[in-house]
């Protein structure tokens, strides 16, 4: 039992929220609820689900001493001993062919798109997490990956701004997440690259994403005043929520953005008003 719930642990389940992103292009397409899409994103869910754990195995591998050295990171089930090498290979294994069986009654395009999103990651932990700028482009990038694989898998069109809203708001979080692990974490155990960073240019990065993302998000809304009366008003709790997180991870908070997002009563109440406004604009007014 002990084992098999490391084995559970080893594929991060917490993480598994972030393949949420998947039902964002079906929402904003009013195609979410159709019978003839359910399928396909749940599909779509538990795939994305399967290959990002395969993924994080293989970086928990790769980080396996440097987790050691690290007071919260040396209780993950490699690092601790919790499961062995070979054990967590062959989970990888299992979870990449089970992953891919599932990935074939969905279209070619979102088999791309996961394709696209294995490759990417697997790069990242071989080598270009090591990178300064281009690691924390790669990991918002695979956000970006999810919220497309959502249109590749019901062939639904993705509009621009709600690329731009992804993109620009999967930066703030990993760049909030950098920030953190930075002041968190001591030298022996901090990653080379996070060492690379001062405070200055990731509070600068911060800044210019939080614009960027707010500015996106104000141009998709108000371009739907017209049609979608409740739109432009989601920015209330949009605007509060994102704030509130900033000021979360000022006081250190913010290494665990899944968990944090889940955990702040503030977060979840924006999200749930946030979430009833957008699903009003997109699917209770006229157009």
């Amino acid at each position: 039992m002990g084992k098999m719930l490391s084995l559970f642990r080893l594929m991060r389940p917490k993480q598994w929220s972030k393949n949420l992103l998947i039902l964002g292009a079906p929402f904003a397409a009013r195609e979410l609820f159709h019978t003839q899409h359910i399928r396909e994103v749940i599909y779509a869910v538990v795939t994305f689900s399967m290959i990002s754990s395969a993924c994080y195995i293989i970086n928990d591998i790769q980080d396996m001493q440097m987790d050691q050295l690290n007071d919260k990171k040396r209780n993950r089930p490699i690092a601790s001993g919790d499961v062995l090498r070979f054990e967590a290979l062959l989970l990888f294994v299992v979870l990449v062919i089970l992953g891919w069986i599932l990935a074939n009654y969905l279209p070619k395009s979102f088999q791309l798109v996961l394709a696209s999103y294995f490759i990417l990651t697997n790069l990242y932990s071989f080598g270009l997490k090591n990178l300064p700028v281009v690691e924390f482009f790669i990991v918002a990038f695979g956000f970006t990956l999810r919220a497309i694989a959502g249109g590749a898998a019901t062939q639904l069109p993705i509009t621009k701004w709600f690329l731009l809203v992804t993109g620009f708001g999967s930066l703030v979080i990993v760049i909030s997440k950098r920030i953190a692990e930075s002041r968190n974490t001591t030298h022996v155990s901090k990653r080379p690259v996070i060492a690379a960073y001062s405070p200055g240019f990731l509070n600068l990065v911060l800044a210019i994403a939080v614009s960027s993302s707010l500015i996106a998000y104000c141009l998709w809304s108000f371009s739907l005043v017209r049609e979608h009366p409740y739109a432009q008003f989601s920015l209330i709790p949009i605007c509060i929520g994102l704030f509130r997180y900033l000021w979360l991870v000022s006081r250190g908070q913010g290494e665990e953005p899944e968990e944090l997002l889940f955990k702040d009563m503030v977060l979840v109440l924006c999200g749930i008003f946030a979430g009833i406004l957008l699903y009003l604009s997109v699917y209770r007014s006229g157009g």
